[in-house]
Protein backbone atom coordinates (compact mmCIF):
# COMPACT_ATOMS: atom_id res chain seq x y z
CA UNK A 1 0.00 0.00 0.00
CA UNK A 2 1.52 3.26 -1.07
CA UNK A 3 1.33 6.36 1.00
CA UNK A 4 -1.93 8.26 0.77
CA UNK A 5 -4.06 5.42 -0.62
CA UNK A 6 -6.50 5.49 2.26
CA UNK A 7 -7.27 3.59 5.41
CA UNK A 8 -6.51 -0.10 5.69
CA UNK A 9 -8.84 -2.34 7.71
CA UNK A 10 -7.42 -3.61 11.00
CA UNK A 11 -8.47 -7.20 10.24
CA UNK A 12 -6.32 -7.15 7.10
CA UNK A 13 -3.22 -6.34 9.15
CA UNK A 14 -3.33 -9.75 10.83
CA UNK A 15 -3.78 -11.88 7.69
CA UNK A 16 -0.07 -12.66 7.46
CA UNK A 17 -0.03 -13.97 11.03
CA UNK A 18 -3.15 -16.10 10.49
CA UNK A 19 -1.43 -17.85 7.59
CA UNK A 20 1.92 -18.42 9.34
CA UNK A 21 1.09 -19.21 12.95
CA UNK A 22 0.03 -22.67 14.03
CA UNK A 23 -1.54 -23.86 17.26
CA UNK A 24 0.84 -25.29 19.88
CA UNK A 25 0.93 -29.04 20.55
CA UNK A 26 -0.85 -28.76 23.88
CA UNK A 27 -3.71 -26.78 22.34
CA UNK A 28 -4.19 -29.39 19.61
CA UNK A 29 -4.20 -32.22 22.17
CA UNK A 30 -6.72 -30.43 24.40
CA UNK A 31 -9.01 -29.71 21.44
CA UNK A 32 -8.72 -33.32 20.31
CA UNK A 33 -9.75 -34.58 23.77
CA UNK A 34 -12.74 -32.19 23.79
CA UNK A 35 -13.85 -33.12 20.26
CA UNK A 36 -13.63 -36.87 20.94
CA UNK A 37 -15.75 -36.42 24.05
CA UNK A 38 -18.32 -34.36 22.11
CA UNK A 39 -18.45 -36.58 19.01
CA UNK A 40 -17.80 -40.08 20.38
CA UNK A 41 -18.78 -39.67 24.02
CA UNK A 42 -15.41 -41.06 25.14
CA UNK A 43 -13.51 -39.24 27.87
CA UNK A 44 -9.76 -39.24 27.25
CA UNK A 45 -6.81 -37.92 29.22
CA UNK A 46 -4.28 -35.66 27.55
CA UNK A 47 -1.56 -38.17 28.48
CA UNK A 48 -3.18 -40.76 26.19
CA UNK A 49 -2.84 -38.52 23.12
CA UNK A 50 0.34 -37.41 21.34
CA UNK A 51 0.53 -34.89 18.52
CA UNK A 52 3.39 -34.60 16.01
CA UNK A 53 3.32 -31.12 14.44
CA UNK A 54 5.74 -31.94 11.62
CA UNK A 55 3.54 -34.76 10.31
CA UNK A 56 0.31 -33.25 11.71
CA UNK A 57 -0.61 -36.65 13.12
CA UNK A 58 -2.40 -37.58 16.34
CA UNK A 59 -1.26 -40.85 17.94
CA UNK A 60 -3.49 -42.63 20.45
CA UNK A 61 -2.20 -44.76 23.34
CA UNK A 62 -5.47 -46.54 24.06
CA UNK A 63 -6.89 -50.07 24.26
CA UNK A 64 -8.00 -51.52 20.92
CA UNK A 65 -11.78 -51.19 21.34
CA UNK A 66 -11.65 -47.52 22.27
CA UNK A 67 -9.18 -46.72 19.51
CA UNK A 68 -11.34 -48.52 16.96
CA UNK A 69 -14.42 -46.57 18.07
CA UNK A 70 -12.57 -43.26 17.58
CA UNK A 71 -11.13 -44.35 14.22
CA UNK A 72 -14.62 -45.27 12.98
CA UNK A 73 -15.59 -41.62 13.41
CA UNK A 74 -12.21 -40.29 12.26
CA UNK A 75 -13.55 -38.09 9.44
CA UNK A 76 -16.07 -36.38 11.69
CA UNK A 77 -13.47 -35.79 14.42
CA UNK A 78 -11.01 -34.30 11.91
CA UNK A 79 -13.73 -32.06 10.47
CA UNK A 80 -14.58 -30.72 13.93
CA UNK A 81 -10.89 -30.14 14.69
CA UNK A 82 -10.50 -28.20 11.44
CA UNK A 83 -13.44 -26.03 12.47
CA UNK A 84 -11.97 -25.30 15.91
CA UNK A 85 -8.30 -24.91 15.03
CA UNK A 86 -8.38 -23.82 11.40
CA UNK A 87 -7.03 -25.70 8.42
CA UNK A 88 -3.39 -24.75 9.13
CA UNK A 89 -3.31 -26.12 12.69
CA UNK A 90 -5.66 -29.09 12.46
CA UNK A 91 -4.23 -32.62 12.33
CA UNK A 92 -4.45 -34.51 9.04
CA UNK A 93 -4.51 -38.04 10.42
CA UNK A 94 -5.26 -40.12 13.51
CA UNK A 95 -3.26 -43.26 14.21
Amino acid sequence: MARGEGIKRVADLFEAYKKRLKAPQRTVVQCFVEVVEDVCGIALKASQVRYTPAARTVTLSLPGQIRTEILLQKDEVLTHLKGRLGSQSAPKDII
